[in-house]
């Protein structure tokens, strides 16, 4: 009787050992502007709440996760050899999406993905659950992708996939003075 209890015993612990052991979500994420170009940076209520990235400032809190689609399809930018990706919402996200985007009509939302700022894009509302990023991953960055949202045309994706990541880390402006809010707290900014 023992051994049993035993045995269920450390079933229970690899299963919870392994389950904790599960890789994280490539970080791919889309933040939205917060507040309107003109609008004095001071006028926001906490650090902790915006990050700025080419003097705009953005809400931290995502509007849309690598997470919440099911499927995503890729295409080679003709202009600079890079891959962009249209990602497609799964159904139960889609109203939360257009929901966002209606709300945050005609201000700009940033694509972020592994830390790196891609092309922002003009915010309209999103009605059929798709957002994309133009261009500036690589095979990398798909295959991390390929981790969490399904490819729609596996035999195609996994042509482009590469193991490792060839793009050079971006490094922080020598000349940059850290922004700080009105309570005196450093704010996040994406360079």
């Amino acid at each position: 009787m023992n051994i049993f209890r035993t045995a269920s015993v450390i079933a229970v612990a690899a299963c919870s050992l392994l389950s904790s052991c599960q890789q994280k979500t490539y970080p791919v994420f889309f933040l939205a502007q917060e507040g309107h170009d003109d609008q004095d940076p001071s006028a926001y209520t906490s650090a902790k709440h915006i990050i700025y990235y080419n003097g705009r400032a953005y809400t931290r809190t995502p509007v849309m996760t690598l997470n919440h689609f099911a499927k995503f399809r890729s295409e080679l930018d003709p202009t600079d050899g890079s891959y962009g990706v249209t990602l497609y919402a799964k159904p139960e996200w889609r109203m939360h999406l257009y929901t966002q985007t209606l709300h945050k009509n005609g201000l700009i939302m940033l694509p972020v993905v592994n830390g790196l700022a891609m092309e922002p894009m003009r915010i309209t509302p999103v009605s059929d659950g798709i957002l994309k990023i133009w261009n500036g991953l690589n095979g990398y960055d798909l295959k991390q992708i390929s981790r969490t949202v399904e490819p729609m045309d596996p035999e195609i994706e996994e042509k482009r996939y590469l193991d490792e990541n060839p793009r050079p880390l971006p490094k922080m402006p020598e000349n940059v003075q850290q922004r700080r809010d009105f309570t005196g707290r450093t704010v996040g900014e994406i360079f």
